[in-house]
């Protein structure tokens, strides 16, 4: 039985808001499978290095992405369907005797290991969108009883590719617009901000941040990675970013770390909030993957500070005192003597500050005292 023109059209309609409406993609993925007699439907992304940045697909378990990752899936060295994908110009449609030799079919690894095993032997595919360092691929996948697609599959799949292809260019188009707008978005903020991808390299900063990078600052920029020039700190930042930048999911990976850098000689200090970003699993190019907000606390900043703190939670002046020189790194026996208190009486201060904060570790009170 065909497809009527009328329902091929819904689905190509189905595609063009795809990217806008929660789990849009797969709504629109399922129904060109329906459309095509298929187990599921793809949008797929393929890295340069192999890696797979995306993989949108529909009605399988929840190993399946993972395994195909771990199986070399995006490697075109050993997947016969990427090699073809990305080696055809865009929209050219491919079925399998189109990317598999009959010698893939008997001997390459990858097919027997994975295909088979996971019986998803079949697809008709092709590439709609060719970035900076990757390709994207449509597909639909099936399994050994559906077999190869039909010619009339195979015309539904091409009709519909076309919108497909425009429905990844805008969603491509929203989102680098979308980093346009959130630079202006924190323009208009006086702090620090820098916003990066999922490599940790900073894309944007704000007018402020761009200060803070300048030559003899605590911070730098070296080929785009954000790093402490000066001071303790260094390697916490980078491992911060990098661990906040490969986090996909946000699981095992803290919301929010902060970091102080301290430069004693210089007399200076500045808080890092380095923030996750859970991406949205359709993101096609810039997905802004960390913030790292910047506070600078000299002098004046951390006078500032303790005021509010006096205000927000209820500080004496004291209180305020040592808990803010905690968040600069100073231990109780430095505050101590820069005080010229006994050290019990400092430790009785913290404790008081802590309780007023409503926090239990040092780490959660310099948390708490760098969003004020």
């Amino acid at each position: 039985m065909g497809v009527s023109d009328e329902r091929v059209q819904a689905i190509a309609e189905g595609f063009q808001g795809a990217g806008l409406v929660g789990k849009g993609w797969y709504a629109a993925l399922d129904a060109l499978a329906q459309a095509t007699g298929s187990q599921s439907g793809e949008l797929i992304g393929v890295g340069s290095d192999a890696a797979v940045p995306f993989n949108i697909m529909t009605n399988v378990d929840a190993d399946f992405k993972d395994e195909f990752v771990a199986s070399g899936g995006g490697d075109p060295a050993r997947n016969p369907f990427v090699r073809a994908g990305m080696a055809a110009p865009v929209l050219e449609v491919l079925a399998d005797y189109d990317c598999m030799t009959p010698d893939d079919y008997k001997r390459n690894t990858w097919y027997q290991e994975f295909a088979l095993k996971r019986d998803v032997p079949h697809a008709c595919l092709c590439t709609v969108a060719r970035q900076p360092g990757m390709v994207i691929g449509l597909a639909v996948v099936r399994n050994r009883r559906e077999g190869p697609v039909t010619p009339e599959q195979r015309a539904v799949f091409a009709a519909v590719a076309p919108h497909v292809r425009a429905a990844v260019q805008t969603q491509i188009a929203l989102e680098n617009n979308g980093e346009s707008i959130l630079k202006a978005a924190f323009d208009g903020l006086s702090m620090g901000v820098f916003v990066c991808d999922r490599h940790g390299r900073v894309r944007t900063m704000t007018p402020a941040a761009e200060t803070l990078v300048r030559p003899g600052g605590l911070l730098g920029l070296r080929d785009g990675v954000l790093y402490a020039s000066r001071g303790d700190g260094g390697r916490v930042l980078s491992d911060a970013i990098a661990a906040a930048a490969r986090s996909v999911s946000g699981l095992g990976t803290p919301a929010m770390s902060t970091i102080v850098l301290k430069d004693a000689s210089a007399g200076s200090a500045m808080v890092l909030e380095v923030i996750r970003v859970v991406n949205a699993e359709h993101e096609f190019s810039f997905d802004p993957r960390v913030l790292v907000v910047a506070r600078g606390l000299d002098d004046n900043g951390s006078g500032r500070l303790a005021r509010v703190a006096r205000k927000a939670y209820g500080l004496t002046e004291a209180e305020a005192d040592v808990a803010v020189r905690i968040s600069l790194g100073e231990t109780p026996t430095e505050i101590a003597e820069a005080r010229q208190s006994a050290l019990g009486t400092v430790r009785m201060q913290l404790k008081a500050a802590m309780s007023k904060l409503g926090v239990r570790r040092q780490a959660e009170l310099v948390g708490k005292l760098a969003r004020l």
